[in-house]
């Protein structure tokens, strides 16, 4: 009855989708009309008690759903306020299983559910997996595509659209991301920059950069390449002294992914292919590593001690003006002495219309919903009512509370979050490890090398040869879904 479901629910819901065409987003009369909210499901539903137990697994996990009613923390309230919420309204029982361990393509999320679908279990009803596993599942047939669920509209303002355009093919989405989890804003690549070194060095405020469209990766360079002292005196530039750029070595494809370039797409023809390689990419690998290896003004600190805590160490130390890293480090600062601010990775030219921030693949989740299911409406509508709420409830305590009123400590900085969670990059070359370039790039900045074009060349066969099998995959999963 499983696999029935499985293969005949998809020409159940296309039948829908023809009978809807051309319906917008219902509007708050309509929905009282029909018993329904907003939300585009119905509003209340008994499911007898039953279970939904979400499985998060990966790197870096955000653990969205294991707050408890004690919770003190503005974001936990809202967390476990949401849950019970939605317990309430459908009668069900919400669980998650954290599973928080190395994920590189064959992690516990992609084991879990990819034997699950083997053995034909419905154990979870979503997972939140790492993005390098996900992928993989996603052609490995072992995924429901979330567009063949009735109760899920990723159209809605709750699911992120960028992500569904760049992670669909044939269109077909296995994994996607929206406010059911906090976990890829996150992941996000963001540059904070010590305010207090900025006023004593006389510099110009980067704030207003962005705000007139000069926030540019030459603009940063020459803003990095004013900071530099000897703190201790001895004549030689390390861990004890001051530079104008902490780097993180993953900064580099980061700022690839600001140029407005991407390591691959999803041509017209639905295949993934490479797009990496171009005149905008090597113009942004040469301008970025000209700051990031010059040894007076940058310190790549992984090279020392490759610890969180080192990092740490050194940014409240007042160590660099700048550094590159992601959202989810800055809580950590809330107690640091000097006031600091967030700004997003620059534009390579002013004559690009957008900053872009790339979701680092490594510590990323995303959604997708595991191929065996024993009520496909009770994932369904349980999953996209956590989403809308996620929106609606979560979202603000996290966005406004905990990064705006309590971290970032200015409007500025929370004008900059809104640029960079409205243009996150999901490069789907880096979630599938193609080549592997995000690596190399990694490679590049940690031993100094600046010959992209060499290491693109190096790569080229093994990166098409991935791509043909994947595309293959993909088109057995097209077949399964027909």
């Amino acid at each position: 009855m499983k696999h029935l479901l499985h293969f005949c629910l998809p020409l159940l819901c296309l039948l829908l989708l023809l009978c809807s065409c051309g319906q917008t987003q219902p509007d708050a009369t309509a929905a009282a009309e029909t018993g329904e909210t907003l939300l585009g499901i119905p509003e209340t539903a008994d499911f007898g008690g039953a279970e939904y137990r979400v499985l998060s697994a990966g790197n870096v996990t955000c653990k969205d759903f294991t707050a408890e009613e004690d919770a003190s923390t503005p974001l936990d309230v809202s967390q476990y306020k949401r849950r019970a919420l939605v317990e309430s309204n459908y009668n069900v029982k919400i669980s998650e299983d954290v599973e928080t361990a190395y994920s590189s393509g064959s992690g516990p999320g992609f084991k879990a559910l990819y034997y699950a679908a083997a053995a034909g279990d419905a154990e979870y009803n979503v997972g939140l997996i790492a993005g390098y596993d996900v992928s993989v599942l996603g052609y490995s047939g072992s995924l429901y595509d979330m567009n063949s669920i009735a109760q899920i509209d990723l159209s809605k303002p709750w699911w992120d659209q960028k992500a569904n355009e760049t992670l669909a093919i044939h269109d077909l989405i296995f994994f996607t991301v929206g406010d059911f989890t906090l976990a890829n804003n996150n992941a996000a690549y963001v540059i904070m920059f010590n305010k207090e070194l900025l006023k004593d060095y006389g510099l110009q405020n980067p704030y207003d950069m962005v705000y007139d469209n000069e926030w540019t990766l030459e603009n940063f360079g020459k803003l990095c390449k004013t900071v530099t002292e000897d703190l201790n005196d001895d004549g030689v530039m390390d861990e004890n002294d001051r530079y104008g750029l902490l780097v993180w070595v993953d900064s580099l494809l980061g700022m690839v992914n600001a140029a407005g370039q991407r390591c691959c797409v999803v041509d017209e023809n639905s295949q993934i292919t490479l797009s990496l390689y171009n005149e905008t990419t090597m113009d942004a690998v040469d301008r970025f590593l000209a700051i990031a290896l010059d040894r007076q003004y940058a310190l790549q600190y992984q090279s020392i001690h490759n610890t969180s805590e080192f990092a740490a160490q050194l940014w409240s130390g007042e160590h660099g003006l700048f550094w590159t890293t992601t959202v989810g480090s800055v809580p950590k600062f809330r107690e640091m002495k000097s006031d600091f601010g967030l700004l997003p990775y620059p534009k390579l030219t002013e004559t690009q219309e957008n900053y872009y921030s790339t979701v680092t693949p490594y510590n990323s989740q995303f959604l997708c919903v595991p191929l065996i299911q024993e009520d496909l409406e009770l994932t369904g509508t349980v999953t996209e009512a956590l989403a809308y709420y996620g929106r609606r409830d979560v979202l603000p305590a996290y966005y406004d509370v905990n990064l705006k009123g309590m971290v970032s400590r200015d409007e500025e900085s929370s004008d900059m979050l809104d640029i960079i969670f409205d243009n996150l990059v999901y490069d789907i070359g880096y979630l599938y490890q193609i080549g592997p370039y995000n690596k190399n790039f990694n490679y590049m900045v940690s031993r100094k090398e600046t010959n992209f074009a060499s290491m693109y060349e190096s790569l080229r066969n093994t990166a098409q040869a991935q791509l043909d099998r994947i595309n293959a995959e993909y088109l057995k999963a097209v077949e399964r879904w027909k």
